[in-house]
């Protein structure tokens, strides 16, 4: 049995349908161009890409045409695991005849809503091998490293998540590593949603995850266990943060000297 692994998926999110299957995608992180009617867009390449048969039908079918996808990491069980939007310039129709392309790649013209970046991609090679099965595996990574970190894990799907939001929740909040936002942001993530968990990125997601469909909403009580220095620092970031959780029924409870 031989073949290269499909490493990345393409969904049709007017059908939710599969699209088909490539083994790696150039452009995902936005570097590549192009410039079209005087207007600027990205350009993605799927090599190696093979449409599946039941798309093939449903188009010849329908007479459908894709205009926007979701371009999905798979794991090493070809289940995707996370994915990028893209919405196409100008509708892609499979249903006529398409000549055969001795090279196998698929080249899409249009705007990427999310650029992965460099960081990200490392983090999901490592992803779809085997998700984090212990906290603070981010405390060691550079500060764009975790900003790639919680890009993952905002686009992370976790097939075990919870169905409804819990209240009143009292969740361990691990301070040992964080030093800055992004650390901050990293450790909130796991206290709620557990190893490589998401809940939010910056102040703004934050206020978007205390509104529900993350796990918990407010009021909820975050235990600090190792208390951080970064928590005494007279910042920005602390006091909008203060305010939001003052506002939100988020409280914050220091270990008792």
């Amino acid at each position: 049995m031989g073949g290269t692994m499909a490493k990345y998926s393409i969904l049709d999110d007017d059908s939710n349908l599969v699209v088909g299957t490539c083994v790696d995608i150039l452009g995902l992180s936005g570097e590549c161009t192009s410039i079209e009617e005087n207007e600027s867009f990205h350009k993605i390449i799927l090599q190696d890409f093979k449409i599946t048969q039941s798309f093939k039908e449903y188009c010849i079918k329908t007479k459908s045409g894709v205009i926007n996808i979701h371009l999905g990491i798979n794991d090493v069980n070809g289940d995707s695991i996370g994915s990028y939007y893209f919405s196409l310039k100008d509708p892609l129709y499979f249903h006529k005849r398409v000549p055969e392309n001795k090279e196998n790649y698929l080249e899409l013209i249009g705007t990427l809503l999310t650029k992965a970046s460099k960081e990200a991609l490392v983090i999901w090679e490592e992803w779809r091998h085997s998700p984090p099965a212990s906290t603070n595996l981010w405390s060691n990574l550079t500060d764009q490293q975790r900003e790639g970190w919680l890009e993952v894990a905002r686009l992370y799907i976790k097939r075990s998540s919870n169905q409804h939001d819990e209240r009143h929740g009292v969740y361990t909040f691990d301070a040992t590593y964080v030093k800055d936002s992004s650390s901050f942001f990293c450790a909130l993530g796991e206290a709620i949603n557990g190893p490589g968990g998401y809940f939010g990125f910056d102040l703004m997601s934050l206020e978007d995850c205390l509104c529900g469909g993350f796990g918990v909403v407010p009021p909820l009580t975050l235990n600090l266990r190792n208390d951080s220095d970064f928590f005494e620092t007279d910042s920005v970031f602390l006091t909008q943060l203060n305010g939001i959780f003052t506002d939100k029924q988020v409280e914050i409870v220091r270990p008792s000297v």
